[in-house]
């Protein structure tokens, strides 16, 4: 089988993406897929040629990180809907479902974090690493927006610019860089994201746990470059750089 991108000249940061994103190759001595295998496969045959054409794509006039976020969302996606399928369809079996992990059709580890409280539609595991980041926080992309300045910019690894639960939840997942949205998404998140189906909800007045964190890093971010430590100044003026 042809490697991806032969012949032109690859973004080297897609090769880590493309070799953890995409199924194993079956052969001869794969085990036999279970019962139900043949209504999911047409569809993760298109998600497996989304990303092919996703790391094919030309990258050039592109930032280093801009070129990986379609296959971030692409991953994304692929695993929601094996997630969707067991979870909330109830249309496939355990079996199945398994083997599709195993194969590494879906992300085992996202979808382990969409089943815990503030994290039901985390973008990427990338968000939460925080060795991904210069100073040793989350992705802004997991600031709820009605904490942030505007304008809403996507987190530079993801292309995500919010998948917080209240806000993700509203417009049935991550908002992504390309996504359609309110015109303005502070003004809508302050207002609680009313949508044409639900009226803006109420916040907490007093956040705890991770919505807690997120308050304190989000305080300091809104204190700019006057704030007395340089470490947070400095990833505010980057924030809004991008």
């Amino acid at each position: 089988q042809a490697r991806p991108g032969r012949g032109r000249k690859q973004n080297p940061a897609l090769s880590p993406l493309w070799a953890a994103g995409m199924p194993r190759i079956r052969t001869l001595n794969t085990k036999r897929a279970p019962e139900g295998w043949e209504d999911v496969a047409p569809q993760l045959e298109e998600f497996h040629q989304q990303m092919r054409d996703a790391v094919n794509e030309p990258h050039e006039g592109k930032r280093r990180n801009e070129a990986t976020w379609q296959i971030t969302r692409i991953h994304y996606e692929r695993s929601r809907y094996i997630y969707e399928l067991y979870y909330k369809k109830k249309a496939i079996s355990k079996e199945l479902y398994d083997f599709l992990l195993q194969e590494k059709y879906g992300d085992a580890a996202l979808i382990a974090k969409w089943k815990k409280p503030g994290y039901e539609y985390l973008c990427s595991l990338q968000a939460i690493d925080k060795r991904n980041s210069n100073f040793g926080t989350t992705s802004i992309c997991r600031v709820p927006l009605h904490l942030r300045k505007p304008p809403a910019m996507p987190s530079v690894s993801t292309g995500c610019i919010s998948c917080s639960s209240q806000e993700a939840g509203r417009l049935g997942g991550p908002i992504w860089w390309d996504s359609p949205r309110p015109a303005d998404l502070i003004g809508w998140a302050k207002a609680g994201c009313p949508t044409a189906e639900k009226a803006g909800k109420k916040r907490k007045a007093d956040p705890d746990g991770e919505d807690a964190e997120l308050e304190a890093r989000a305080a300091a971010l809104r204190r700019g470059t006057g704030a007395v430590d340089s470490r947070r100044a400095a990833e505010a003026a980057e924030l809004e750089a991008l």
